[in-house]
């Protein structure tokens, strides 16, 4: 919700904030320079704006990982070391990575599946699929626990299916 009668400053937590700006740097394609700014809020980088009933707003994009995308090569180093050996180390080098995927393992005796990634516990009158109004009253209240990732290690009936995306039953 923008404030001030600018579209730079918002409303969050009662206060009406200025946004930051992000400079990106430079990008040259096709022989043209040009320079990458962009405005940013708590919840992220805006995408854009639009009109909530006549009223202007600022949308932006909030990502669990945002600004932490570099930690996802926590769990690469790991692989690369060779400090993966097991289905259980694999599941815990899997989970320091920030980012949403479905991860699995095999070796000669064992197979497993860990879904990984920063997974923000949600105000429950949040429609994670819809627009949620950013000023302040529907923050996130943590992220999953580690042990709480669908994960399994040699299922009974030695498969691990992946369908659409979705490991485990009413995991969204």
């Amino acid at each position: 919700t923008l404030c001030g009668g600018s579209r730079t400053k918002y409303l969050y937590q009662g206060r009406c904030r200025s946004m930051e700006t992000f400079d990106a740097g430079t990008l040259t394609a096709g022989g043209k320079a040009q320079r990458l700014r962009f405005r940013r809020t708590v919840h992220g980088p805006v995408v854009g704006y639009g009109r909530v009933a006549s009223r202007e707003v600022a949308v932006s994009s909030k990502r669990s990982s945002y600004g932490r995308d570099v930690v996802d090569q926590l769990f690469y180093a790991d692989l690369f070391r060779s400090r993966v050996n097991s289905p259980q180390s694999f599941i815990r080098s899997a989970l320091k990575s920030p980012q949403t995927f479905n991860s699995f393992y095999v070796d000669h005796r064992n197979i497993a599946l860990v879904t990984t990634g920063r997974l923000p516990i949600r105000d429950p009158d949040v429609d994670p699929a819809l627009p949620t109004r950013g000023t302040g009253e529907y923050e996130w209240d943590g992220f999953l626990a580690d042990s709480k990732h669908p994960q399994q290690i040699n299922p009974k009936d030695s498969s691990i299916v992946n369908w659409n995306n979705r490991s485990a039953a009413k995991f969204t």
